[in-house]
């Protein structure tokens, strides 16, 4: 597993991603913003996202896992995990939703209502039981940041 130093992140300026996140406990209760209490069995989950402008501090926010006020649902999430990799696609046209339901299709079952109070979409949080990023990757065709 590689390590991933968010002062190290090199990303195109706007673009959407997936942050894939370690949950190394048998189970961890996060409560969720709004969502509430969510239960995140041991696994990997792929978090889909996107930044209009300032994709790098975005994705550097996001690997941190202290000093920032809860905004977002994966900052609660970010409390019970660690991350493994960050797949992103350049450029305004990236499709978030699009590559939310891609990476839906490919996982075992997703977090109904996460990430995605600003769309029609289930959820943007897809469940793994093993490492997706070499198979994301692979069928997606991201860059590896």
């Amino acid at each position: 597993m590689r390590t991933l130093n968010p002062e190290n992140v090199a990303a195109p300026e706007c673009g959407a991603y997936i942050l894939v996140l370690r949950q190394a406990r048998t189970r961890a209760d996060v409560r969720v913003g709004a969502l509430g209490t969510v239960c995140f069995p041991r696994g990997f989950y792929c978090y889909v996202g996107s930044a209009r402008k300032g994709l790098p501090a975005r994705l550097a926010r996001h690997l941190r896992r202290s000093g920032k006020r809860l905004r977002w649902h994966v900052d609660y999430l970010r409390q019970a995990t660690q991350p493994v990799g960050v797949l992103a696609w350049a450029g305004q046209e990236a499709d978030e939703c699009a590559l939310s339901r891609a990476v839906g299709g490919l996982a075992q079952w997703s977090v109904p209502g996460f990430g995605c109070s600003d769309c029609r979409c289930s959820s943007h949080l897809h469940y793994f039981r093993a490492d997706p990023t070499g198979r994301l990757r692979a069928s997606l065709g991201a860059d590896l940041l």
